[in-house]
């Protein structure tokens, strides 16, 4: 699969629709770390990623069987990579918020809005912006400030920067093979191969248990339904028909629904370092991707 370049052209009639309807799966995928936070304390995480994005992918395969017969070849590549990298990111997510809150790990997760126009200015050799390198420095120094407790950083919080790097990298493979493909059965292609490879793990490290409480039914269906099949077709249609700089600037507003979630349903609590950390991580954001420029936009997939 190539991951050269696309010729800028005019923005796809229909982009904004799904630029806003990215705006309500940051909503929705904020208030689902409160969610999988208390139902991995009942399943293992090896277990709920392969359910979870199993089911998805049923229920997308679903929707697109009268498609499967066109599938290409495109598809089947770019899709079996960027759900193996997305399976890596989601892994090291579920597990870290084992080991760190709901609030940081929402804030280190959006440093992929930061890191993500950064990549995709090197790999679709688009011109370089001087917010964005001042950008990723701010959000580096906010970081330190959420994360570090006295001289150490909270294991958890490795993990989600690890998560946010791996997010980084799907988004830029999304924008470069999205254009041109069938977002359904693309969309299908990256869930199956996170359900497999969830399902691979949990026979190798034998963590297959069956969901047990009515709790961990609940997030299933959550982050199954409307948390990974609509959302990832959203997402999948959003950055191939929109530029990477503006989908990602549209997520950063999920660490900010995911810390008020955590603030009122997790009991989360913040010092001032804490605050003043998540705050340049926002700041960062926002330099990184506001004020005028030159969007990188691409022709929209041939069907949804």
């Amino acid at each position: 699969m190539s991951l050269g370049a696309t010729r800028p052209v005019p923005e796809a009639g229909g982009s904004g629709r799904w630029a806003l309807g990215m705006l309500g799966v940051t909503a929705l995928w904020g208030w689902t770390y409160v969610v999988v936070q208390d139902a991995i304390v009942l399943i293992s995480v090896q277990a709920f990623l392969a359910y979870r994005f199993l089911g998805a992918a049923a229920v997308v395969g679903l929707l697109q069987a009268r498609e499967m017969s066109c599938m290409t070849a495109r598809e089947v590549r770019g899709g079996a990579v960027a759900g193996g990298v997305l399976f890596v990111g989601y892994a090291l997510q579920t597990a870290g918020l084992e080991h760190t809150t709901v609030s940081n790990a929402a804030f280190i997760t959006g440093l992929a809005v930061v890191l993500t126009p950064l990549l995709a200015a090197l790999v679709l050799r688009t011109p370089h912006r001087p917010r964005q390198a001042a950008g990723a420095v701010l959000a580096l120094i906010g970081l330190s400030l959420l994360t570090l407790t006295g001289l150490s950083v909270n294991r958890g919080d490795i993990l989600m920067l690890g998560c946010a790097l791996s997010f980084t990298v799907q988004n830029v493979i999304l924008a470069c093979v999205g254009p041109g493909t069938h977002t359904g059965l693309l969309t299908f292609v990256q869930l199956t191969v996170v359900g497999l490879s969830g399902l691979l793990w949990t026979v190798v490290t034998g963590a297959l248990t069956a969901p047990a409480a009515q709790s961990v039914w609940l997030a299933l269906a959550v982050t199954a339904i409307p948390g990974s099949a609509l959302a990832f077709f959203i997402k999948t249609k959003a950055f191939a028909t929109s530029s990477p700089g503006r989908i990602a600037l549209i997520m950063a507003m999920e660490p900010v629904f995911a810390g008020l979630c955590g603030y009122w349903l997790s009991g989360d609590t913040f010092t001032g370092l804490n605050l003043g950390g998540a705050a340049l991580i926002m700041c960062a954001i926002l330099l990184a991707e506001t004020g005028e420029r030159r969007g990188l936009t691409r022709d929209p997939g041939p069907g949804t």
